[in-house]
């Protein structure tokens, strides 16, 4: 009952006795670093073994790792991965402004890196846990600001409605201070935008990093916790297609399976698991969705002049998959199979 709230994390009480509910809110880093102890180098390389697996047999060839606690530290543990073949996919790693003075220092530059392993966006996670915005706005804004005018693209984590809201105002923020063009600051998540928001976040030229498959996997849940004023808002997809923010899509592994096929079917038909449909009129066609989760994801990254879609010139890294998500049943397209999966003009996984 006497221990404290840890920093930006909420322990649930009872409003008389004061004592623990058992729920915890916006813990996450704080469970992480402080309670659980970390992975022996062996647990890590036996995690590391079954996490390629899982994203190769699902057909992925890339990964943007978003943890915000990345460091030099954390690059440096992909560098050996990589290098031992431990980790096939291609990487391209975000990490948090913590992190941001220690690699400039170390010689990281934006970009830096190769097509195996990429040096990608400062990382800044946004909630309104407490009831208030963490980080603050001001301090939102000089954090995009100051990883802004040192050249790096910002990726903000933003789910609820007063959070989108808060990167768009950073995000005016630091262009009005520091104009640049094709900057490509993220937003990721996005949840919950009303339409104003897809006003101001088309005005500053952000890229809307979105996850369909939560409509499949939570559906249920939104259906019966979200407002019926916000539930139109929530994980549009049509939408920011319309508005031009360029969205790629994302899994959010390993809060759902990283299986694209189901974000790809819950963009073109919106069902919950049940079969619920969830704001039909946000649905894409099957082509657009492939587009979301291809190049998408690639212009996200800076990447799409090297992958994202099949062109001469570009990496070899391809999937073929039992039936064409553009020729079957929308409700069919997260039952087709990943038979091969390619990078590099190599078969790394089989069926």
């Amino acid at each position: 009952m006497e221990t404290p709230d840890p920093p930006g994390g909420l322990i649930d009480r009872d409003l008389e006795t004061g004592e623990p509910s058992g729920l915890l809110f916006g813990m996450d880093s704080y469970i992480n670093e402080q309670v659980i102890p970390p992975l022996s180098e062996e647990e890590l390389r036996q995690g590391v073994k079954l996490a390629n697996q899982s994203f190769l047999s699902s057909g992925i060839t890339s990964i943007q790792d978003a943890t915000v606690t990345n460091g030099f530290e954390q690059w440096q543990n992909l560098l050996k991965l990589k290098e031992g073949g431990e980790l096939v996919p291609r990487i391209c790693m975000m990490f948090g402004l913590h992190a941001l003075a220690d690699l400039k220092d170390k010689g990281l530059p934006p970009g830096y890196g190769d097509s195996g392993l990429r040096l990608g966006a400062v990382k800044i996670t946004l909630d309104e846990t407490r009831g208030q915005l963490n980080p603050s706005q001001e301090e939102l804004n000089e954090g995009v600001l100051t990883a802004h005018q040192d050249g790096f693209q910002v990726a903000i984590h933003a789910v609820e409605e007063g959070t989108v809201e808060a990167a768009a105002v950073a995000l005016e923020y630091c262009l009005h201070r520091s104009p640049k063009a094709d900057h490509r600051h993220r937003v990721e998540h996005c949840s919950v935008c009303p339409s104003q928001l897809l006003q101001r976040l088309q005005d500053v030229g952000a890229v809307v990093v979105t996850q369909p498959a939560f409509i499949y996997f939570s559906g249920e849940r939104y259906l019966k916790e979200v407002s019926n004023t916000q539930l139109p808002w929530l994980y549009r997809t049509r939408s920011f297609l319309e508005k031009g923010l360029r969205p790629a899509g994302s899994s959010d592994c390993p809060v759902v399976p990283p299986d694209p096929l189901v974000g790809l079917c819950a963009a073109v038909t919106r069902k919950a698991e049940s079969g619920q449909v969830l704001s039909p009129e946000e649905a894409v066609s099957p082509e657009e969705a492939l587009r979301i989760y291809t190049l998408g994801g690639a212009y996200a990254s800076f990447e799409e002049r090297l992958k994202g879609s099949i062109e001469t010139g570009k990496l070899a890294d391809l999937v073929v998959l039992s039936a064409d998500p553009t020729k079957v049943a929308p409700e069919e397209i997260k039952e087709i199979r990943v038979e091969k999966t390619i990078i590099g003009g190599e078969v790394v996984w089989e069926s």
